[in-house]
């Protein structure tokens, strides 16, 4: 019997110190708890974000390809986009987040 239920939060191995399961380990469970859909959200990136579309794919679980976006230490916003043009969009964001934080980053410790 298919559960109504999904997973809209999950890390993978990819968001360092929370996520632990490779993209592949999570879908395989989701089709074990019979789960029409699965979200993965890992920190700051689409990281795993090919794996787990496979996997998805070809487990015949809908993939939704999404990422939690840290706005300030501790605090996040999940980005769940519907489309692929809003993917990219998403994709587009984390890159000029990772850039700037980058940047901060360096500018904090006196580096170039």
């Amino acid at each position: 019997m298919m559960t109504d239920y999904v997973e809209l939060h999950c890390h993978s191995n990819f968001s360092l110190l929370d996520g632990a399961s490779h993209p592949e380990d999570l879908v395989a469970r989701a089709r074990e708890l019979e789960m029409p859909a699965l979200a993965i959200t890992d920190h700051d990136g689409l990281y795993g974000a090919v794996r787990f579309y496979k996997a998805a794919r070809q487990a015949g679980i809908r993939p939704i390809i999404g990422a939690e976006l840290t706005v300030d230490p501790g605090h996040h916003i999940t980005l769940l986009p519907e489309t692929t043009a809003a993917i990219q969009i998403s994709a587009a964001l984390l890159l000029e987040h990772s850039l700037t934080t980058a940047k901060e980053s360096r500018l904090s410790m006196n580096l170039p």
